[in-house]
């Protein structure tokens, strides 16, 4: 029996799976492909809204006192959109399927998935402000992960699911040592096979590795950061929310690039609340997480390791570096910084137990040793930390095909489209992904520094 000639809407479908499959880091957060996220026939650099529920206080006694309802928005911009371009012969296009597949298809969307789950991952971090660990020390305690899990409850995170543990594989090694009679083969505790699963519920987390978590390089610092006298900066909230704000800070060694975005500050007299009974926890001081002034910017051209770009900005004192990801304080060592979450230190959305005083210290990683360290990021997190956002792109006509394939359980969609070329009898053909990543809760994520 003659074989067929594979489609491009049979090779779409296929496709989609595979992507879905060779996803680790990516298939852990929200993703989702539905009508809060999905603007059909997308271009790079559109916007869309997601809608965060409201938070009320509550009051004691018999008088009404309606509270204001309140819904916050997380614009999730599609900055990236990623191919990969290959070329079918007519012969190949005659294989049987499996072999199409194992050919052609899975390294082409292997190289798709990889680049998604590494974005991913580098936006996770540069946006997750609480961290255990030490930089440029690998991670071998267990109670680094009973404490993330302590952490992450006391941040509301939801008691019914499950979150996760994923490390790269050298610090999954060096905590394999202290949880081998923890870790046991997958086979024995799940039916069901996932890409990069380790262990499943072991101290409190699934356990993931992935190659494409990132290495993070902790800024310089220098001098003797402290907040401006008086306060100023958009990141300090008596009520309402923000995603980000601005902190004025002073006190850094004159024109030098001393924080870099990913850095984790913390300032003196700031002590972060339960975001439902907004009572103190714990004795450490809250922390806040630096992120690019500008945003992220779309990403063009040849790909290239280092996760998502970044906008070019303008800052009040000092200068961001759109290429590097560093902050540089200015002549007299006043730097204004771009933090995420602000600090609210009341109403609603508390999430501190009060603003800071003018002229708190600020310690940056924990401390003035983890300074210029090579760090890589582990992450536990709970699935609504990160949003993924993939969307259709719309389908070319004058070509010789042209197919998308699209799942909303699988909260992915893939665009295929091949031409046809006389000169040596060949179809290229390009794999294409558009997608945009954004912190929904990204209290419910915590890193794990290396």
């Amino acid at each position: 029996m003659a074989n067929t000639l594979l489609n491009i809407q049979y090779i779409g479908n296929e496709g989609l799976l595979v992507l879905a499959n060779t996803c680790v880091f990516a298939d852990k957060i929200n993703r989702q492909y539905s009508a809060d996220f999905a603007i059909k026939e997308a271009k790079i650099g559109a916007t869309t809204n997601v809608r965060k529920p409201p938070r009320f206080i509550g009051t004691f006694g018999p008088a009404l006192n309606v509270e204001a309802t309140q819904e916050t928005y997380v614009p999730v911009s599609l900055n990236y959109q990623f191919h990969v371009d290959v070329q079918y012969t007519m012969a190949d296009l005659l294989l049987a399927m499996d072999q199409f597949k194992t050919r052609i298809l899975v390294p082409q969307l292997a190289a798709v998935a990889n680049r998604i789950d590494s974005d991913s991952a580098f936006f996770s971090f540069q946006n997750t402000a609480l961290s255990l660990g030490t930089p440029g020390t690998s991670p071998t305690s267990y109670k680094i992960f009973s404490d993330a899990r302590a952490i992450l409850a006391l941040e509301a995170a939801p008691k019914h699911m499950t979150p996760c543990a994923i490390l790269d594989p050298l610090s999954m090694s060096s905590m394999s040592d202290s949880l081998k009679g923890l870790f046991n083969p997958q086979k024995t505790l799940s039916e069901n096979y996932e890409t990069g699963m380790v262990a499943a519920k072991t101290a409190g987390f699934d356990w993931f590795e992935d190659q494409n978590m990132p290495v993070f390089t902790t800024g310089a610092q220098g001098g003797t950061p402290i907040l401006t006298t008086p306060i100023s900066g958009t990141a300090f909230l008596t009520s309402g929310w923000a995603q980000q704000g601005t902190m004025a800070t002073q006190g850094w060694t004159n024109s030098t690039a001393v924080i870099a975005v990913g850095d984790v500050i913390q300032l003196a007299g700031v002590f972060p609340v339960n975001p439902q009974n907004r009572g103190q926890y714990g004795r450490a001081l809250k922390q806040f997480v630096v992120v690019p002034p500008g945003g992220y910017a779309p990403m063009v051209g040849a790909a290239a390791p280092g996760g998502p770009a970044f906008a070019a900005a303008t800052l009040a004192n000092g200068t961001f570096n759109a290429a590097t990801g560093l902050y540089t304080s200015g002549g007299g060592g006043a730097l204004t910084l771009t933090v995420r979450e602000c600090c609210i230190s009341a109403g609603q959305f508390q999430n501190a137990t009060a603003a800071p005083a003018s002229g708190a210290a600020i310690t940056v990683n924990g401390g003035t040793a983890n300074k210029s360290l090579v760090s890589p990021q582990g992450m536990a997190i709970y699935r609504d930390a990160i949003a993924l956002a993939v969307v259709d792109l719309p389908l070319p006509r004058g070509v010789a095909e042209a197919a998308r394939a699209n799942d909303e359980d699988l909260g992915l969609s893939v665009r295929f489209v091949t031409q046809y070329t006389v000169n040596n009898d060949s179809e290229p053909t390009r794999a294409d992904v558009l997608y945009g990543i954004a912190g929904l809760y990204t209290q419910q994520g915590l890193r794990i520094m290396g």
